[in-house]
């Protein structure tokens, strides 16, 4: 079976070269050299390559503050309260139509094992009846109408492709 194709198909059938200025990302080195693997480290780099000790201490530099706080004797001999603290120190309450989860297993209201839905309910619950389709529908065939078109001249430019200046 031989095709004769358009120009514009065989335009169109050619692979897209790269920009000139596009560079490639380069490989990954994972080849490490036999002169690399050799080396031993300089005694600098062992030293730096142990951690510094650091001193625990619980004394306080000079400058430094505490991160813990000091009770005053003053604050605990005074055990009086106040009304607003005992107001804030009150949980809130539910909202008044809170409902608490229910039991996934509960029995049926008798209602709901007699209800009769109504005919707009019935005529709701049903799915739309939908038309048959042909089963001959063809997506490539063309209208023999269309067939004998004429493209505008509009049409004829915006088919050709685009000419980029790099």
């Amino acid at each position: 079976m031989n095709a004769t194709c358009s120009p514009r198909v065989i335009d169109l059938a050619v692979s897209k070269k790269f920009h000139p200025l596009f560079i490639a990302p380069r490989p990954v080195q994972t080849a490490v050299p036999i002169s690399a693997r050799n080396v031993k480290p300089s005694p600098r780099i062992l030293l730096l390559s142990v951690p510094v000790p650091r001193r625990i201490s619980t004394k306080l530099q000079p400058g430094q503050k505490s991160k813990l706080y000091a009770i005053k004797p003053a604050s605990v001999s005074s055990s009086t309260t106040y009304s607003r603290l005992e107001k804030l120190a009150v949980s809130k309450s539910l909202h008044p139509n809170f409902v608490p989860n229910l039991p996934s297993q509960r029995p049926i209201t008798r209602a709901a094992l007699t209800a009769v839905p109504s005919p707009r309910i019935e005529e709701l619950s049903s799915p739309h009846p939908r038309r048959l389709m042909k089963n001959t529908f063809e997506p490539f065939k063309v209208n023999p109408s269309a067939q004998h078109a004429v493209a505008s001249d509009r049409i004829v430019e915006l088919a050709k492709p685009k000419k980029y200046q790099l």
